[in-house]
């Protein structure tokens, strides 16, 4: 398996106006299986699955927050 992206972007801090590059997506590089891999600001990192799932947990409990569609 290879790495599927299904974020990259550039961000913009609304506040300092900073601008952090942002990628999130799977990979089958270690682990068993795909995993969760964030980069964050040229810092990347592959997650266990129970992180993963942790984190993904996380974002859909914010994304209902703000009443985000998916």
């Amino acid at each position: 398996m290879g790495t599927i992206t299904y974020f990259d972007k550039t961000v913009t801090d609304c506040v300092s106006k900073d601008k952090v590059p942002i990628e999130v997506g799977t990979t089958g590089y270690a682990g068993e299986g795909p995993q969760l891999y964030l980069n964050f600001d040229g810092k990347s990192i592959i997650l266990s699955h129970q992180d993963a799932k942790e984190f993904c947990e996380a974002f859909s409990g914010i994304a209902t927050y703000f009443a985000y569609q998916r």
